[in-house]
């Protein structure tokens, strides 16, 4: 068992353990903004103890919001990171345009350094249903390029003799959409994805994080999001404003988040789309450092 603590994000408390650094440390590089997270796991049987760093892109839409994916390649290899994840819409896909050079771009380059995983947010799934053979050529270059694409698949890794089940989810499109909502239940993960692996520490990427409580009931050890933008325009105290869906002051909007023993970190995004704006709410590289322990917290 874990007692609860608190810590600031800025002007805004958020729920934490102590086995979670929790806040966002910040490295002023360019405009993009370092938020860095230790979370203490401790190991069940057969788990080795080790510790290993991860990156976190999420909504990049095909830019970097004030910087170049230049910039951000430099600045994640400064990171020192063991692998890089995607928690979705590294593209853009709106009004019927698709663009996503430079998410192919800095993809490729990633992956001749670093393990990177990926899966669809809602920008992707709408171009492989509107944009069907522009949506099958970025993929294509994107595994000719070494990254690994998980489509409701998992995948094994071992960093630093740390042993991950790494999972993306990607449920009906209309998930992202509250006019025409519907919910995930747990029961729909387990039909998608399957297990959790009980040997393993168990990663899942999904795009959306209001399904957040779906997510630590299926077993996420730590899940990783993004999709709401941090909220577009963060208020002291009150965090995010407003969401894409749209909805008014998102409750998962942006930092950490647990739910019994599962975590969950909410990027604020690289990218914007459509409305080029955020409001004390720069772009956002999340580093997590993940640390398995044999004895406790």
């Amino acid at each position: 068992m874990w007692s609860a603590g608190f810590a600031k994000e800025g002007n805004r408390t958020v729920f934490a353990g102590p086995d979670v650094q929790a806040g966002t440390f910040i490295t002023a590089m360019g405009r993009i903004r370092h938020s860095h997270y230790h979370i203490r796991h401790k190991a069940r049987a057969h788990e080795k103890p080790g510790s290993f760093r991860i990156a976190v892109l999420a909504d990049l839409h095909n830019r970097v919001y004030g910087s170049d994916t230049a910039s951000l390649f430099e600045e994640i290899l400064e990171e020192d990171c063991d692998a890089v994840l995607s928690a979705g819409d590294l593209v853009l896909m709106k009004g019927g345009r698709y663009a996503f050079d430079q998410a192919l771009r800095l993809a490729g380059a990633l992956a001749r350094r670093l393990p990177v995983y990926v899966m669809d947010g809602n920008h992707e799934m709408r171009m492989a249903r509107t944009a069907p053979a522009q949506y099958r050529r970025y993929e294509e270059i994107l595994k000719k390029r070494g990254v690994v694409c998980l489509h409701n698949e998992s995948a094994d890794i071992v960093l630093n003799g740390v042993k991950l089940h790494i999972s993306g989810l990607e449920p009906d499109y209309r998930c992202f959409r509250n006019r025409y909502h519907r919910s995930v239940s747990r029961e729909e993960i387990h039909g998608l994805i399957g297990n959790r692996c009980e040997d393993r520490f168990n990663i899942l990427l999904a795009h959306h994080p209001k399904y957040f409580p779906e997510y630590a009931g299926w077993g996420a050890d730590l899940t990783l999001s993004g999709h709401l933008h941090g909220g577009i325009v963060r208020l002291p105290s009150l965090g995010g404003v407003i969401s894409p869906d749209p909805e008014l002051f998102p409750h998962f909007d942006h930092g950490l988040f647990a739910d019994g023993d599962s975590r969950m970190i909410v990027s604020a995004g690289l990218g914007t789309h459509t409305i080029n704006l955020r409001i004390n709410n720069p772009s956002e590289l999340v580093i997590a450092d993940i640390t398995v322990e044999n004895n406790g917290y």
